[in-house]
């Protein structure tokens, strides 16, 4: 059973360390690349609103060789709390 999306995406940047969104989509298209909502804009979506509510920070921004804003986040303290305290027990991460 998948994880709803945008679980998925805070587990992902969790365990890989700091993301942007190409590199989120990139690493989870395999599991919801045929999905409907896997579309860059709503990638997009999800990783602002996890930052705006205080699961991710943002670390850096810059433009990559195409001119398009490529912004780098990594989890935070609470954000592991989210996923240890909402996500099944498979999930679940030690406290970095």
């Amino acid at each position: 059973m998948l994880l709803p999306i945008r679980s998925r995406v805070l587990h992902y940047i969790a365990v890989t360390g700091v993301s942007t969104v190409d590199s989120v989509m990139e690493g989870l298209k395999e599991e919801y690349g045929t999905e409907r909502q896997f579309t860059q804009p709503n990638f997009v979506e999800h990783m602002l609103s996890l930052k705006e509510n205080g699961l991710i920070d943002e670390l850096s921004y810059d433009l990559d060789q195409n001119n398009n804003l490529q912004i780098e986040y990594d989890i935070n303290e609470e954000g592991i709390n989210t996923i240890n305290k909402y996500l099944p027990k498979k999930w679940r991460l030690d406290p970095k």
